[in-house]
């Protein structure tokens, strides 16, 4: 073999294992959501939990419950916002529904979560917004105008 295709070898090898490492870190770079499901009721196999990705619409995800309730989502990519929703095989549909969560390379798990319904800030927000639409539209109906 010549030096020069020894050279052109040894370079071929020395660039494409620069590039495996970073390319198996990179899709490695995955986090975990993990918590109780507060609302759900015994028999625990009667309900799952599901990621949701908030900007494609998609459940990315579903997991049943331990026997105590619990549940851990792995695998989350971290910069996409995800809710975590309870679902009611039972009844078929989503019983509670918490976050957004957004995991970052810097903090890849986020333990603790609750998902209870009577708690669901979420829903508080979009009921104090749609509050205030209402009365927008009332006021601006009754002064006769769009006000301008």
């Amino acid at each position: 073999m010549s030096i020069r295709r020894a050279l052109a070898l040894g370079l071929v090898i020395a660039l494409t294992a620069g590039l495996v490492p970073s390319t198996v870190a990179a899709q490695e770079q995955t986090g975990s959501i993990a918590g109780k499901a507060r609302e759900a009721k015994k028999p625990y196999t009667d309900y799952t939990v599901q990621l949701r990705d908030i900007l494609t619409g998609q459940v990315v995800q579903t997991v049943s419950l331990t026997d105590d309730g619990s549940f851990s989502l792995t695998g989350v990519k971290p910069s996409a916002r995800h809710v975590v929703e309870l679902f009611s095989k039972k009844v078929n549909k989503v019983v509670c529904t918490e976050g957004p969560f957004v995991l970052t390379t810097a903090a890849l798990k986020k333990d603790g979560v609750v998902i209870s319904c009577g708690t669901n800030p979420s829903a508080w927000w979009l009921l104090v917004a749609g509050a205030g639409t209402a009365t927008t539209i009332a006021v601006t109906q009754v002064s006769g105008g769009s006000g301008f």
